[in-house]
C-alpha cells in the first residue's frame, strides 16, 4: 500500500454501495475508499502520470464535495483523485515519479473526520469541469467528474 496505509484497519469507507454511503450520498454509492489518516500526513503519488488538475470546492461551497482534491493521470491507463488535502503540493500540468509528495492529508470538503479520499478511474473517462452547486445555491465549483461506470474499486489497484 502506498502512503504508509495500513489494509484493512485503516479503511473508514468503503467503495461502492454500503449501508452508508446509502445514507450519506445522494447517489446512494461511495465513488472512492476513505482511509483514516491524521491531518498533516504526507500523501504520496500511487504511480507516475501528469497533474490533470488540483482545486479546492470550499472556495465555492465550504463543507461540501471534496475540499481540496488532486488529479492525476497515469501512464497506465488510470487516473486517481485524492481529496480532502489539507494543503496541495502539485499545480495543473506538473509530471509526478511514484512516491512523490503530492499534499498533506485533512478534513476539507464533504467530511466526517480527517481522511483521505481515494478514487480510481479509467483515464480516459474522467475530466474536470466547471460544475453548479447542489448544495450552494447553483454556484460554480470546479471538480473531477466521470461516469458511474468509469469508477473502480481502488482496493484493486494498490
Amino acid at each position: 500500500p502506498k502512503a504508509g496505509l495500513r489494509i484493512p484497519q485503516d479503511i473508514t469507507q468503503q467503495f461502492g454501495k454500503t449501508v452508508d454511503s446509502v445514507r450519506l450520498y445522494a447517489s446512494g454509492s461511495h465513488n472512492g475508499t476513505d482511509f483514516r489518516v491524521s491531518v498533516g500526513t504526507p500523501m504520496l503519488a500511487m504511480a507516475s502520470g501528469e497533474v490533470m488538475g488540483t482545486g479546492n470546492t470550499d472556495l465555492t461551497c465550504v463543507g461540501a464535495s471534496y475540499g481540496k482534491w488532486v488529479l492525476i493521470k497515469h501512464d497506465n491507463g488510470l487516473a486517481t483523485l485524492y481529496a480532502h488535502f489539507s494543503l496541495i503540493k502539485v499545480s495543473q500540468g506538473q509530471t509526478v515519479k511514484s512516491g512523490d509528495l503530492i499534499g498533506y492529508s485533512g478534513n476539507t470538503g464533504y467530511s466526517t473526520g480527517p481522511h483521505l479520499h481515494l478514487s480510481v478511474f479509467v483515464a480516459a473517462a474522467v475530466e474536470v469541469k466547471n460544475l453548479p452547486s447542489k448544495s450552494c445555491g447553483g454556484r460554480t465549483y470546479t471538480m473531477p467528474v466521470a461516469a458511474t461506470n468509469a469508477y473502480l474499486n481502488p482496493l484493486d489497484y494498490m
